[in-house]
């Protein structure tokens, strides 16, 4: 039989404390409550697009603003405004911030149809957003300047209608 020299005592005794916290915390780390993981975003399934959309007309007319929402098949909405007020933008842009209260989206992209400051005749602009960047707008992380520069826009001539006699 061999001897346990104070040497391996100490070894054999520093091992078994090693291995006692090395298992003492592995019983923390499986007893400790998981914290909660972050909800993933929400997602409009196509049933309740109509319930986002009016609700997304309802707060354009809070924000004071004239026009129509369209949720699209390819994940964005569309805001078409009806006044001459090319500002109204803003207005359209922070009605759609206010839907995700309401477990609605994301939309990506948003876009604003309103007329074109240019005051052409018949000239639309769609002014064009990210959804993270319209939520960042609205939650002070991002200034109006920034939105604004991250925006896209295009013009288009709409077809003038026919007066009817």
């Amino acid at each position: 039989m061999m001897a346990i020299t104070g040497g391996r005592r100490r070894f054999v005794i520093g091992l078994a404390g090693a291995n006692f916290v090395l298992l003492a915390t592995i019983g923390a780390l499986l007893a400790a409550p998981n914290p909660p993981l972050a909800a993933p975003p929400t997602v409009t399934l196509p049933g309740n697009s109509f319930a986002c959309q009016s609700l997304a007309a309802q707060e354009m007319t809070e924000q004071g603003i004239g026009g129509s929402v369209a949720i699209r098949a390819d994940g964005s909405i569309e805001f078409q405004l009806s006044g001459e007020d090319a500002t109204e933008a803003w207005d359209a842009f922070a009605a759609s911030a206010k839907l995700p209260e309401h477990k609605c989206g994301p939309y990506d992209p948003i876009r604003i149809d309103v007329s074109d400051p240019s005051l052409v005749p018949n000239q639309r602009l769609v002014v064009e957003a990210r959804w993270a960047d319209v939520l960042a707008w609205s939650q002070g992380r991002i200034d109006d300047q920034t939105l604004s520069d991250r925006t896209s826009r295009t013009t288009y001539a709409r077809p003038r209608m026919p007066v009817v006699p």
